[in-house]
């Protein structure tokens, strides 16, 4: 039997509404739902103008997930036209309740948005640990300052959010002046100079086996048709950790990317703001010769 739930002005249905998608005795998809009807005054400014892929589990994280960009919607989800055809993007609560009916449990993003699609208002560096050991956190968060140490000596601002996952993204809002390639030269530009710092413990190098148990500073979260995981987005993991946005004055007192949750309840987000402070990757690319 399905069950309503209402998001903003739009009641959305919600089907197998008690079924578990997180393992036995986990959240379900009703929880899902109504986590991202929650969350939605935090999340949708972060999102609005996106192109979204999917990330779906019908079955939940014990069954096969997949991505999907280019979801059948009902006409009242917004669309986008990009290279490879129409995309979704969520501009309301309702859409996100509808994304957790269809099991899509993560959302991913583009870095740039309408209507300046092609040229990010964002840059992302990933912060990915060989493994999910003792002591992998940690040398996120050593990575992450290092990043944003960087990043202001280019005139960049950094912020800093968990990725529910094994570790950290830092964004850096833009102003959406040149196109994905040349924001991804920057990433990378950066990203070698955060490895340089500390490179037995830090690379850039993309094949895995040649990163010799060092942590990967990703900088491939950039570029045409790139995706990076949605600020508040649920990830496919046991007990629903969230992807949440963080103060820098947290960071030091987290345990792991993993310590917020499906549960988490916020009146104001760390992110509000950002694009105030945006600034110009044209100045950061000349500040790099």
């Amino acid at each position: 039997m399905a069950t309503e739930v209402r998001a903003g002005r739009r009641t959305v249905e919600v089907g197998k509404p008690d079924k578990e998608l997180f393992g036995a005795g986990g959240p379900t998809k009703e929880e899902l739902a109504r986590y991202y009807e929650r969350i939605a005054p935090l999340m949708l400014p972060l999102v609005r103008g996106r192109p979204v892929a999917l990330e779906r589990y019908p079955d939940g994280i014990d069954g096969e997930g997949f991505f999907v960009k280019h979801p059948s919607t009902p006409d009242w989800v917004r669309t986008v036209e990009v290279d490879s055809g129409e995309m979704m993007v969520c501009d309301d609560a309702a859409a996100l309740v509808w994304c957790a009916d269809q099991g899509a449990i993560t959302l991913h993003t583009w870095s740039s948005r309408e209507p300046d699609l092609g040229r990010p208002d964002r840059m992302v560096l990933d912060f990915d640990p060989p493994g999910d050991g003792e002591g992998a956190f940690d040398a996120c968060r050593s990575a992450a300052w290092d990043a944003r140490e960087v990043m202001d000596d280019l005139g960049l601002v950094a912020y800093v959010m968990t990725t529910g996952s094994r570790g950290l993204h830092i964004h850096s809002p833009l102003r959406p002046e040149v196109d994905d390639q040349e924001v991804r030269e920057l990433a990378r530009a950066i990203a070698d100079r955060v490895a340089g710092r500390r490179p037995d413990e830090l690379t850039t190098k993309v094949r895995k086996d040649a990163r010799e148990g060092r942590l990967f500073v990703d900088f491939l979260r950039n570029g045409r048709d790139q995706l990076a995981v949605a600020p508040y987005s649920v990830r496919a993991r046991p007990g629903a950790p969230v992807a949440t946005p963080i103060r820098w004055e947290e960071l030091d007192g987290l345990a792991s990317a993993r310590d917020f949750t499906i549960d988490l309840r916020r009146e104001e987000c760390p992110f509000t703001g950002m694009w105030r402070h945006a600034r110009s990757p044209r100045k950061a690319l000349r500040g790099l010769d």
